[in-house]
This record gives C-alpha cells, structure tokens and sequence, in this order.
C-alpha cells in the first residue's frame, strides 16, 4: 500500500494503550484517516513520497513489488493512485506490479450503492484504462462482507482482471473459500482461516500470502495454520503488508525474520515465501523468483555464510548488493 501521504503513529500508540483497531476506526482514525489525507495531497506530491520509499525498499533487497491503490475510494481519486503506481513502474530501477484495491467503505456513500457503483462505474473504468493488472478486496469485518466482495470479484474477473483478496485477518469471514471459489491468484493475512479453508485453497491452487509485520504491530494473539499450510503443501508466500496504519515495515529481511519469529515458520519456508512463492502470488514465476537459466537474473548478494542467518542476526544489514535484471541497482557504501 506504497502511495499515501501522512502517518499514524498516534493511532500506534492507542493500540498499544489496548484500544483495538476497529474501535479506532470506528472514531475516524484508521484506514479513512490516511483516504482523507492521500486525497488532499497532489499527484507529484504522492509521487515523490512513494518513490522515495521505492529506494528504500532496493536498498532492502527487493527487486520487484506490487503496489495496490485503495486510498483514494472514489473513481478520480483511485484512478490517480493508480497512475501514480504506473509513473512509478517507469521511474524506478524494479519490477512495480500495479493492483486495484477495492478497499473499504467510504462515509459518503450507503454501501449497496457504493457496491454498485464498483460494479457498473469503477471496475469497468479501471480496466479500460490498463493500470492495473490485479483486482483486490479487503472481506473482512470492519470491511466488506463475503457476498460483497464476491459481487465485486466476480465483475473484476468478467472485465479481466486477475483476482486476490485481503481476508479472514479480523475473523473468519469465509474468505479463504471464496478466494478458492472464484479462482483468486492469491489470499492475503488467514489469520482466522479453518483447515477446511485452506484445503479448498490448495485444491483450487490459490497462493497464501502471509503478512507477518502487521500482526507484529497489531499484538494479534492468533496466529495463521503454519502447520495446515505445511501438511497441505500450500506454496506459501510473505510480504510486507507495508502501509501507514498496521505496518510500516518495508524490509523483507525483517519481514523474513518476523515469519520465523512470530509464526514460527521454518527459514527454509520464509525464503522461499519471499522468492519463487511470492513470484507465483504475482503469476511471474516463470522468469522470477529464482536464480536459473532463461529467468532474470534478479539476484541479491549477502554479506554471510549461511542463509539461516538472514533471521537469525535480525534487524543487522546484511546485503552487499542487489541486481536487477543483470545489473547492478545498489551496493553497500558506494
């Protein structure tokens, strides 16, 4: 969730005085906060402070990233993200997979209307204009319900789109079926998800991708099926979640060691989920993800002897270099 403007480091500070997320956002903080404050600020302004954080994120070993719109809500707003998302895609030295995020309920609308609207205005404009190649929703809770949500995937796909989900990260809504249902490329945070969930996600072949940063910042005692996941030979992904509210982590070294630390996942697991498995949430396995002939040679060296301390020396700097596509896009001290 890479382009924003503001920050919500107070809203930081309530969690941890034991407020709960949706209890803030139910008084005007959380996810509308930063829709109101990405919408004020200008195109060039979102644009700077997003490929700023874009060199960061090189300098932290990434060499391709998808980036999802959702801050904007309304059709001139999203479609502004979105173009800000595809300058970026030819102004940075990586790989940017731009995605639209259907993200939460605005206060402006009643939420059938603005379901319909998605459906019969902005899914249509959005696919007619090319800058997205993903659909995503968040199907939770505090956001749109399962039958919502399958409304609104279910006209994405019919204009095209590839589709994912944000789902079960609150409670279990149902989501890691329906993502399996409808054939979602992937299915984000399943914190909540059932085994039968995550049976019907391998069945259908919908990649897991699991956002350990945000249940770091959230303190969220239960944890996703590490050991379903594992007996059902689900090809498991990690990514940063990165976004003003619940994670402002953009390191995936750090989000690798999180994986381990916090879901007790096996660092064999976690580097894969952060390579091959996470090229395949974004269907490109076929030329990223590994180091292998015919495939770009998006390589990252390592200032280490073994892999296993990548987690293990957690929060250290440990790149040396990072090449995109057989060049080199960053190295340490020079």
């Amino acid at each position: 969730h890479l382009v924003f403007a503001g920050t919500r480091e107070d809203e930081f500070a309530m969690r941890l005085e034991g407020i709960k997320y949706e209890t803030i956002a139910r008084k005007g903080g959380g996810i509308l906060r930063t829709v109101a404050m990405t919408r004020s600020a200008s195109e060039d302004e979102l644009f700077k402070l997003a490929e700023e954080r874009i060199n960061k994120i090189i300098r932290q070993g990434t060499t391709t990233i998808e980036i999802k719109s959702g801050y904007g809500l309304s059709l001139p707003e999203e479609l502004k993200i979105l173009r800000i998302i595809n300058r970026l895609r030819e102004s940075v030295a990586i790989d940017v997979v731009p995605t639209y995020l259907v993200h939460t309920l605005p206060k402006f609308m009643k939420r059938r209307d603005y379901v319909d609207m998605q459906c019969e205005e902005m899914l249509p404009e959005v696919a007619h204009s090319k800058l997205a190649v993903f659909c995503d929703i968040f199907c939770d809770k505090t956001a749109f319900t399962k039958s919502e949500s399958e409304k609104i995937l279910k006209r994405a796909k019919d204009l095209g789109f590839e589709l994912k989900i944000h789902t079960d990260e609150l409670a279990d809504v149902g989501g890691a079926k329906l993502a399996a249902r409808l054939g979602c490329v992937s299915a984000e945070h399943l914190i909540y998800s059932t085994r039968s969930g995550i049976k019907a996600m391998k069945k259908a072949g919908v990649i897991p991708v699991l956002l350990p940063g945000t249940s770091l910042y959230l303190q969220t005692e239960r944890k996703p099926r590490i050991k379903d996941f594992i007996k059902y030979d689900l090809p498991v992904a990690i990514a940063t979640d990165f976004n003003p509210g619940t994670c402002m982590i953009y390191s995936m070294p750090k989000i690798i060691a999180l994986a381990c630390i916090i879901y007790k996942m096996p660092v064999d697991m976690a580097l894969m989920g952060a390579t091959i498995n996470a090229a395949k949430a974004l269907k490109m396995d076929n030329r990223i993800g590994k180091i292998r002939q015919e495939y770009d040679a998006d390589i990252v060296v390592w200032n280490i002897d073994n892999y296993k301390k990548i987690p293990y020396q957690f929060g250290e700097d440990l790149i040396k270099i990072v090449i995109k596509k057989g060049k080199i896009i960053y190295e340490a001290n020079n």
